[in-house]
């Protein structure tokens, strides 16, 4: 398996918003897979500005069919200011998720001990709402190997930002309620606590899973923690906005 070869060609997916007719290797095993991710991040040839942290949730877990968190790169150019107005591309899954974010004030390299939660949390300087736009480059469905959802960065197209605040970790994230709706409609509400019991469980198991890949948090990275309502899907001409309780809201609108 050239995994370099592999790399560019999702890169090149991504990039394009293109899907793939078919798979472009064999299935790979998991250390090829985020081999192939890592690849597919230098030949994007943008900065990776964040992370996404994906099926950190039973929900989530459910609909991929999984059984695991899984962590995947946000490139510079994907992530955008509430109220966007974005349109699917051919093939695009569509789907939006709700999510608690949280952004760097400081760098967390890797190691070779494990990063606690405390100071994984004093290097956190801002939490905001985000909404998740999720794609794959993969033929199929939301249904996906974990060994592929790695190697295609865990199928994030990207990340749409409500206003920051600044973080105290003694802040409770894991009752942070959240409403979706598009237009008018209430469509899920959910919970922090739904996602690995709360972001400051995600941002811990984060850090310490990129510290394993020889990989950091860096100052300024966007985190999106995971799902914690159901999912809901991208209709054109309709504005889609998730209202959480004490963070505010973020709001895309999805071209026709």
């Amino acid at each position: 398996m050239e995994i370099e070869t592999v790399g560019r060609v999702l890169a090149e997916a991504r990039r394009a918003g293109r899907k793939l007719d078919e798979y472009p290797c064999a299935r790979p095993d998991m250390g090829q897979a985020f081999a192939i991710q890592a690849a597919m991040a230098v030949a994007m040839g943008a900065p990776v500005v964040g992370w996404k942290v994906g099926l950190t949730s039973v929900r989530a877990q459910e609909i991929c069919g999984v059984d695991a968190p899984l962590a995947g790169p946000v490139f510079d150019g994907m992530v955008w200011d509430s109220g966007a107005e974005m349109a699917p591309v051919e093939g695009d899954l569509g789907i939006l998720e709700a999510e608690v974010g949280l952004r760097m004030r400081a760098d967390l390299p890797p190691r070779d001990a494990p990063y606690d939660r405390a100071e994984v949390l004093a290097a956190v300087g801002e939490v905001l709402p985000v909404i998740e736009w999720v794609n794959k480059r993969l033929p199929g469905g939301i249904r996906e190997a974990a060994e592929w959802l790695a190697a295609d960065g865990v199928i994030n197209r990207g990340l749409i930002c409500g206003a920051g605040q600044g973080f105290d970790p003694a802040r409770d994230l894991a009752g942070e309620r959240v409403t979706v709706r598009r237009d008018d409609e209430a469509l899920t509400e959910g919970v922090g606590a739904n996602a690995m019991g709360g972001a400051d469980a995600v941002i811990t198991w984060l850090a310490n899973d990129l510290s394993a890949r020889g990989m950091g948090l860096c100052q300024g990275d966007v985190i999106a923690t995971g799902l914690i309502c159901d999912v809901v899907h991208a209709v054109p001409g309709a504005r889609f906005e998730a209202e959480f309780a004490g963070l505010g809201s973020v709001a895309v609108t999805v071209a026709r």
